[in-house]
């Protein structure tokens, strides 16, 4: 399948012959990727290239890139060519490219490829390898993430109690948490670890992100705590206290998306807990203001 035949092609790249390369090149990646798809019998609705798709090229002093989306894609395709060689700088990451294309077209969905500018002057046989072996990879990472999304979990009650009765909290959030939170829809939910103390304040799992139906992304991040959370005395809740302390200096730092590349402060946060809430302690975290303003989301226990 080439490149589509209708096309509104635009851009700034003059040179038709790089053009004319560009499109042969990725026109027999998208035929290989698909070929491969078949043979597998994987569905092609549920990769790329499978669906309406809008096309931008990126030609820079080192990199061919190409930057896909099938955001605002409609009934013709829309194909544009990039020429930055005449930038200062040598050579632009998909990062920058991405950055790009939301602040001049309001696009947040997106897949991109680079490649070696010289791949596209190399013999037929040395580009054929490199689409080979790319977009064997490429099908790899996506069908990885699709049974991601959609393959149920299946872990037995007895194995998650007697996991919960011996995991530390690192082992709880990294082993369980992080590959639940993704399964149930969180976007790049990834765990900060506690090597580095310095910024200490319970955010042991960060960019976390849900997409609504507006495109628009909601972003969350957690605290976990290992055992119990009590609030009969004194002592238990001025624990609670000082968790909802972190939560709102938790609230207040900026984490990174690099997909989007900006800063970004989470909309809420998760208390998540290996043991039980008793509910002394739920009513002292329902009552603060921190949960009244429905930025701490109640609370989530993973006891079974």
């Amino acid at each position: 399948m080439p490149l589509p035949g209708i096309q509104s092609v635009g851009g700034n790249l003059k040179d038709s012959e790089l053009q004319n390369r560009i499109s042969s090149f990725f026109s027999n990646y998208i035929d290989t990727f698909q070929r491969k798809l078949r043979e597998r019998n994987l569905p092609l609705g549920m990769f790329s290239f499978g669906k309406p798709t809008n096309y931008f090229f990126f030609i820079d002093r080192r990199s061919f890139h190409c930057i896909y989306t099938s955001q605002y894609a409609g009934g013709i395709a829309e194909v544009l060519h990039i020429d930055l060689r005449e930038q200062e700088k040598e050579s632009f990451s998909l990062k920058e490219l991405a950055a790009f294309l939301k602040a001049q077209r309001g696009i947040t969905e997106c897949v991109g490829l680079t490649f070696d500018i010289t791949v596209l002057t190399a013999p037929p046989e040395d580009q054929n390898r490199t689409i080979e072996s790319r977009s064997e990879e490429q099908i790899s990472r996506e069908y990885q993430e699709l049974i991601r999304k959609h393959q149920p979990l299946f872990i037995p009650r007895e194995q998650v109690e007697r996991f919960l009765d011996i995991a530390t909290e690192v082992d709880f959030t990294n082993i369980l948490l992080i590959p639940l939170l993704r399964h149930i829809g969180f976007k790049t939910a990834e765990a900060k670890g506690h090597v580095d103390r310095t910024l200490e304040f319970g955010q042991d799992i960060q960019r976390m992100k849900l997409q609504l139906p507006t495109g628009h992304w909601l972003y969350f991040s957690a605290q976990v705590k290992q055992g119990d959370i009590k609030g009969n005395t004194k002592l238990q809740k001025e624990f609670v206290e000082r968790v909802l302390s972190q939560t709102y200096a938790q609230l207040n730092w900026e984490m990174p998306d690099p997909e989007l590349g900006i800063n970004v402060k989470p909309d809420h946060v998760l208390l998540i807990v290996s043991g039980h809430i008793t509910e002394a302690a739920k009513q002292y975290i329902y009552r603060h203001s921190l949960t009244k303003e429905r930025r701490v989301l109640g609370e989530v226990s993973t006891s079974v």
